[in-house]
């Protein structure tokens, strides 16, 4: 079965490692299907790419958390699929969340998602990007 086939019996569509990005990073794709379902398949990169990088077990765990919040707010929006980008460096870990609403749709990042990744992270951001939605958050090694 290949890419295209798996993306419409809604697997993980695409993964990929790339180590063309700025020297001493890599970086790590993932594109998911817009269900509340696969947000598991996000947590476990992100607690495995972390756990990797010599984060301790209280930053996987936030970490763990504010993914799965980004990502199921950007699900929540109607979005077909999501985007996920993980930044490997030797001192953070970047992820950026991107999405495309579905017409019509609001942000369903409240206020309380919006607190809750700003304690768990040591950095976020949202910005509309085109028609596309980008949540960046990172999450620093403590050296």
């Amino acid at each position: 079965m290949d890419d295209q086939t798996k993306a419409g019996a809604g697997k993980v569509t695409k993964a990929q490692r790339s180590t063309t990005t700025e020297a001493g990073t890599s970086r790590i794709d993932l594109k998911i299907p817009g269900r509340p379902d696969y947000v598991v398949v996000v947590r476990l990169t992100a607690a495995a790419v972390a756990g990797r990088m010599g984060l301790s077990y209280d930053d996987i765990e936030d970490l763990k958390v504010a993914v799965g919040e980004a990502c199921s707010a950007a699900i929540l929006t109607g979005a077909p699929t999501v985007s996920v980008s993980f930044l490997i460096a030797s001192d953070r870990l970047e992820v950026q969340i991107a999405h495309r609403p579905a017409k019509g749709a609001r942000s369903q990042e409240t206020e309380l998602n919006r607190l809750l990744m700003q304690v768990l992270m040591d950095e976020v951001d949202t910005r509309a990007d085109a028609a596309e939605q980008v949540t960046r958050m990172v999450k620093r090694l403590a050296r």
